[in-house]
């Protein structure tokens, strides 16, 4: 299966698509701020047969975004899952064909944004946490080149649970990323903020302040890339299909 262009894909998959451009409720906050996300929503853990959250905890799994905002709703057919899980499979089983459908809509994203004037970024993970460098696809010589390299002048970002992410940020000027507190790597966390890289935290009440380090309110918008290092990213626990228990650990109550 040879990637050919959109509408062969969506023909040849039932997909209609693998992102979109400010596809959630929190991303659509980017317009206020002239800006377009083109974002990518997989499959989560292993939901696929597939692992894309190396990192996860039995909690996080249980509480994960993937059950908010509109997936939440669709709690018959379960159609959003349904197509996460295809496109999840696509990227392992025909990475060449996955690749080439993203860059084509990351192509398109892009030119309509600067037609626009509007500024433009990539968040790869949306409900997964895969290295930027496995997006990769190759030329007719077998060369290989990852998504970071294709569109070096592009912004990509992304939330990680992986600590040794952190150096792809050295590597590749336009990746950023923001560490996530898991419930149990709080000492992660401070070695992230004393280098200057930024925590998210979930909690029940978004702080000011949290152990001494500046908050900022992450629920205003998804563009961290914007901000500095050395703040708590504060986000507001969001409801999924299951409930808040007390003893969640990542949630800090």
């Amino acid at each position: 299966m040879k990637y050919e262009s959109q509408s062969q894909a969506r023909k040849i998959t039932g997909l209609s698509y693998i992102g979109k451009v400010n596809n959630s409720t929190k991303h659509k906050k980017a317009y206020k701020y002239q800006e377009m996300v083109y974002t990518i929503y997989l499959a989560p853990a292993k939901m696929s047969g597939y692992e894309v959250c190396p990192m996860r905890s039995a909690e996080c799994t249980k509480l994960c975004l993937n059950e908010s905002g509109h997936n939440r709703m669709d709690i018959h057919e379960n159609i959003i899952n349904k197509s996460r899980i295809k496109k999840t499979k696509l990227f392992f089983e025909n990475r060449q064909f996955f690749m080439g459908w993203v860059i084509d809509e990351i192509k398109h994203a892009k030119l309509k944004a600067e037609k626009n004037g509007f500024k433009f970024s990539v968040r790869l993970n949306n409900t997964s946490d895969i290295s930027p460098e496995s997006f990769y696809i190759k030329d007719d010589e077998g060369n290989i080149k990852n998504i970071l390299e294709i569109f070096p002048d592009t912004t990509f970002y992304d939330y990680t649970k992986v600590p040794k992410r952190m150096l792809l940020k050295k590597k590749y000027p336009n990746y950023d990323l923001t560490f996530s507190y898991s419930g149990s790597n709080l000492e992660d966390c401070f070695k992230m903020l004393d280098n200057e890289i930024r925590v998210a935290m979930v909690f029940k009440e978004v702080p000011k302040e949290y152990m001494g380090y500046k908050v900022v309110n992450g629920d205003l918008n998804d563009l961290r890339h914007y901000e500095a290092g050395n703040v708590i990213v504060g986000l507001k626990y969001k409801k999924v299909r299951e409930k808040l228990s007390k003893d969640v650990k990542f949630v800090i109550q």
